[in-house]
């Protein structure tokens, strides 16, 4: 199945304290968020073909997903689960941002990662590049994928790839990851812990 690479290993233990950070208004506050050694600043270009830079989206959470569009499962399901958390965030949610790196430059051209963004209510940025750019951004951010042809299909291939979303707070840092199996209400806290930890 599309979508089952490993995802990191430290993402359970911080949706729980996302969560214990959310609820926990009334009680002492929580240790702040761990900043992960993992991520880093990159550039690519934007579903418009504009270069884009991580960089300007200092000031913002920023959700990074990578993916493509060809994806029969595991990528329409996260865009739409991110899209639910996205509402539930109300007003929060402008101070949020999606960044969907796709793993497929061959095939997902600026165009077709705009018009694949159109079926989703979100606000998000598709990204692509070469693939030495995009395996550049892959590395940086612990993450993997892997061509795997399918002979006598309709598609030449499919990819395997890492599924956890990345989120990184205002300052670009990277501050807790969701896993594929996260909730939407899991994602909402993790978001609202960053953010609360921004203020």
């Amino acid at each position: 199945m599309t979508g089952a690479w490993p995802s990191v290993r430290i993402a359970p233990w911080l949706l729980v304290t996302a969560i214990a950070l959310a609820g926990c208004q009334s009680r002492p506050a929580a240790p702040a968020l761990p900043v992960l050694p993992i991520g880093g600043d990159f550039q690519l270009t934007d579903h418009d073909g504009r270069p884009f830079a991580l960089t300007s989206q200092r000031g913002k959470v920023v959700l990074i997903f990578f993916g493509y569009s060809s994806c029969p499962d595991a990528c329409p399901t996260t865009l739409s689960k991110l899209a639910t958390a996205a509402r539930r965030l109300g007003d929060d949610s402008s101070h949020l941002r999606t960044l969907y790196v796709s793993v497929d430059p061959e095939r997902d051209t600026p165009p077709v990662l705009k018009a694949d963004l159109a079926s989703f209510t979100l606000d998000a940025i598709g990204l692509t590049g070469t693939k030495q750019e995009i395996d550049s951004v892959v590395q940086e951010y612990g993450a993997a994928y892997e061509v795997v042809p399918t002979p006598g299909s309709a598609v030449p291939y499919t990819i395997s790839h890492t599924t956890t979303v990345y989120a990184l707070d205002t300052q670009g840092r990277v501050r807790a990851t969701f896993t594929y199996e996260a909730s939407v209400d899991e994602i909402v806290a993790g978001i609202r812990a960053i953010l609360a930890d921004q203020a």
